[in-house]
């Protein structure tokens, strides 16, 4: 008489869980990387939007953003940020993230600006983020 037996065999379990573990150790890094971007990101964009209510606040009162220029704001080893010209935004702080220089340039007439957030971790310099005075994201 013929056995049939149904189900698997011990070594076809055992190779479908190395096959999972291996994949789960490569997904699962990676998706934490992508959440930590996104952190930053997020971040870059609500310090933007801060910013950017504070330069709308200084066009109402004055009528033009300010002089043109570049203003960068440059975060130090206490977590505050350095700025290179405070009477442009004086009450700008960040939120979240201080690892991020932020760069505002006013254009000729002071009517136009963007506003770019770069990354100063290492390893991973480069911009985050770009907005203009639409409130528009640039980049990415």
């Amino acid at each position: 008489m013929r056995r049939t037996t149904k189900g698997f065999s011990f070594i076809e379990l055992l190779l479908a869980v190395a096959i999972i573990g291996i994949l789960s150790a490569i997904a699962i890094p990676a998706f934490l990387g992508q959440k930590k971007n996104a952190d930053l990101v997020g971040d870059a964009q609500q310090n933007a939007k801060a910013l950017q209510m504070i330069m709308e606040t200084r066009k109402a009162d004055n009528g033009i953003y300010g002089p043109a220029g570049a203003y960068t704001w440059t975060p130090q080893a206490d977590g505050t940020l350095l700025a290179s010209n405070a009477t442009i935004a004086p009450l700008f702080g960040t939120k979240g993230s201080s690892k991020m220089t932020y760069t505002l340039t006013i254009a000729a007439g002071g009517l136009t600006y963007t506003l770019q957030a770069d990354d100063n971790r290492t390893g991973h310099a480069g911009k985050i983020f770009v907005t203009d005075q639409t409130g528009q994201q640039v980049y990415p």
